[in-house]
């Protein structure tokens, strides 16, 4: 069928055509002769598929390319280009996070297509482009993707709309009476003319309705088609052709954007995860289903339904409410491993928390209140902790009206709180553990009140308040054996710190007496950390933090990503592969961003060095030593991180270690020392999983000093 068309399009491409569009309405066989042309043209080329889903945008597709167009060069090619200092898309890109995303991809798709060669050639196919935006948007995207490509980079669409720009298009028509007769007769060939004029007349030549035809009639080619309702009359005597299994288990799927054995197995309570990878090889063979490749979160397989079909099908179940809550208590569950253990959850978490959201909106047809999404967590039996968890990691994304996510999280930790006051200890120490965490998360509660548009019975003031009167009336020192009680006095000490800074930070600036910063004060210069060395510190800090754009760049960078994943995630309809990239895409940025940062201050500037001695002139202020010896000992870890063999390397180790010997003379005149500087690592330290990861990373961007 279709061969004019086919080998054109061939034609085409081997002639150098390097943009080609096929358009056509829907069920037409876009998608088939689009797959038809990969087959046969994987052969002699690099063939690479992509599918766009509704709520995609053109940056999310030119990310995707750009992944694609990586795999395909491949590594050898990656090597040659950095060994030739030629970029391949993967090196420095000027100007920071300021850059926009979707030209940041272009540019380095760009840099990337012109590494390949003419002896093998790279063709992407992307079908149903439609979906990207309305149609002046995407044809304006086309152009401007069509003009990025090297000369040996093909790029041939499918979709809805014409775009004319392209260098050659086809536009694809229902059959004609002469094709559908041809085509019923590929399987029957004795079918008469009157069974084909009486198809064609009812059909009108649509190839969807002719393909579910054509393998719902089995064996019978009389096709007894109603006058009335034809195409549902199809769609339902398909269903029936399906064996009972099969049947039960498309119908009620029909709410998925995408099937797996994962999602499936996990929506349907009496259909195992063998079972449903089963079920999904033969519904494969079907003309409605659609294998779209593999998921990058687990390996599986994963199919789509035929628009038209699952518009059908969703129209016919019974209780779509509880297939949608099933899919979000999937999506919870996935979101928990997902940030369970993680140092940055809120990087972490999105993917499954905007899939889970689409369910829950389908649900509540828009976003669910704060205490219906409090509900329908609840509904997952997660143990508090796990609950806490994945509040920390789904709140900034949860589908509350008028984005509510610190409400949602003041709530949950105020319950989470209740539930650690309400636990029997076993023993001392786990009635000091309890009463010590119970402190942290009642500041916790109290510091994302001020956030929040709700009256609470409980306000921030009345917890530090309260939380201060824990602390003195708890006796924390009890909990120690005698010798070790002058040492154990830190730990309410540093409770009480710890309330004092969060309070004065937390209350309005006409109610700031100064008490809480004073009595802050006080702590500290217990210890021997005077007030005088704290606000040189801090007066550093803050003048080094106006000269260096860093954190913005990261505010921005975040801000302009969650905007993108948002607005291109669209109800169910987002594919998870095109998530999870993305996900990973700002992880990865993040912590290139972090390691630029770093490695620029580090190598490229004194400035950081002249800081660092600063704050050490300041500390050395103070009556104990301890706190500008160990301020240059991070000082001199941080630097063996992101520049080991810098001369400033080792001349923070040396002040590391003349500082310590100055805490060693001092701890000779103490009677008890809570830190003996003995056990001080100078060129040790122990770092969070995070801070290990950002310095390996490659940083990619040049940030402005």
């Amino acid at each position: 069928m279709r061969e004019d068309e086919f080998y054109s399009v061939l034609q085409a491409v081997d002639d150098g055509v390097q943009t080609v569009h096929i358009s056509g309405q829907p069920g037409v066989g876009k998608s088939t002769f689009l797959e038809d042309l990969e087959d046969e043209l994987s052969e002699w080329y690099r063939t690479r598929v992509l599918y766009v889903r509704e709520g995609n945008t053109p940056t999310t597709l030119s990310q995707d390319l750009l992944i694609e167009a990586r795999d395909a060069v491949g590594t050898l090619s990656a090597l040659i280009n950095r060994a030739t200092g030629v970029s391949v898309g993967i090196g420095p890109v000027s100007g920071g996070v300021s850059t926009d995303d979707r030209a940041r991809h272009l540019r380095k798709l760009a840099s990337l297509s012109e590494s390949v060669n003419e002896y093998k050639r790279l063709i992407f196919f992307v079908d149903d482009v439609h979906k990207l935006d309305e149609p002046e948007v995407t044809r304006d995207f086309l152009r401007e993707l069509s003009s990025t490509l090297g000369e040996n980079v093909h790029l041939i669409t499918a979709g809805r709309l014409t775009f004319e720009d392209a260098d050659y298009t086809v536009h694809l028509e229902t059959f004609s009476r002469e094709e559908t007769a041809n085509y019923l007769q590929e399987e029957y060939p004795n079918v008469d003319d009157e069974t084909i004029d009486g198809v064609y007349e009812n059909l009108e030549g649509h190839p969807y309705y002719l393909g579910l035809l054509r393998e719902t009639a089995g064996d019978d080619s009389t096709f007894e088609l109603p006058t009335e309702d034809t195409r549902d009359f199809i769609e339902r005597a398909y269903l029936d052709s399906m064996s009972a299994e099969e049947e039960e288990f498309i119908r009620k799927t029909a709410g998925l954007a995408e099937l797996d054995e994962a999602i499936c197995s996990a929506v349907l309570d009496d259909v195992s995860s063998t079972q449903a990878r089963r079920i999904l090889d033969s519904l494969s063979t079907k003309a409605v289903v659609q294998e779209l490749g593999r998921s990058e979160d687990t390996g599986d397989r994963v199919f789509k339904v035929h628009d038209l079909f699952q518009e059908f099908l969703y129209e016919q179940l019974d209780n779509p409410e509880q297939l949608h809550r099933a899919a979000f208590q999937y999506y919870a569950g996935r979101l928990y491993d997902e940030v369970e253990g993680s140092e940055a959850p809120m990087l972490e978490g999105f993917v499954y928390g905007l899939l889970g959201n689409a369910h829950l909106e389908e649900i509540y047809d828009g976003d669910p209140e704060v205490e219906q999404f409090r509900e329908e967590v609840g509904r997952l039996e997660f143990e508090p902790h796990e609950r806490l968890q994945l509040m920390f990691g789904y709140a900034p994304y949860a589908p509350t009206p008028g984005d509510q996510s610190a409400t949602l999280l003041a709530l949950e930790l105020d319950d989470y709180t209740e539930w650690i006051r309400g636990l029997e200890p076993e023993d001392d120490g786990e009635e000091l553990k309890f009463e010590f965490v119970g402190v942290l998360f009642d500041l916790m509660r109290a510091t994302v009140r001020p956030n929040t548009d709700v009256d609470f019975e409980e306000s921030s003031v009345e917890i530090y308040e309260s939380t201060l009167q824990r602390v003195e009336d708890f006796d924390f020192v009890a909990f120690f054996d005698e010798d070790e009680q002058d040492a154990a006095q830190i730990i309410p000490d540093m409770l009480r710190l710890c309330v004092h800074v969060s309070a004065h930070r937390d209350l309005e600036k006409g109610e700031r007496d100064g008490e809480h910063l004073a009595a802050a004060y006080d702590v500290l210069e217990k210890y021997g950390l005077n007030r005088v060395a704290i606000e040189g510190v801090i007066d550093n800090c803050r003048e080094l933090a106006e000269e260096y754009e860093a954190g913005e760049q990261a505010e921005e960078m975040i801000e302009g990503q969650m905007e993108e994943f948002f607005g291109q995630f669209d109800q169910d309809d987002a594919t998870r592969n095109t998530l999870i990239r993305m996900q990973s895409d700002l992880y990865s940025e993040m912590m290139e961003l972090a390691n630029s940062a770093f490695t620029a201050m580090i190598s490229e500037s004194d400035r950081l060095l002249e800081f660092i001695h600063e704050c050490g002139d300041s500390l050395e202020q103070a009556d104990n030593p301890f706190f500008v010896a160990a301020w240059y000992s991070f000082a001199a870890h941080v630097y063996r991180m992101f520049a080991p063999n810098a001369d400033s390397t080792r001349e923070l180790e040396e002040a590391a270690q003349h500082y310590a010997e100055v805490r060693m003379e001092y701890e000779e005149d103490l009677n008890n020392p809570i830190y003996e500087i003995e056990e001080f690592e100078v060129y040790d330290m122990d770092f969070p999983d995070l801070m290990n990861e950002i310095a390996s990373s490659d940083g990619d961007r040049q940030l402005t000093e």
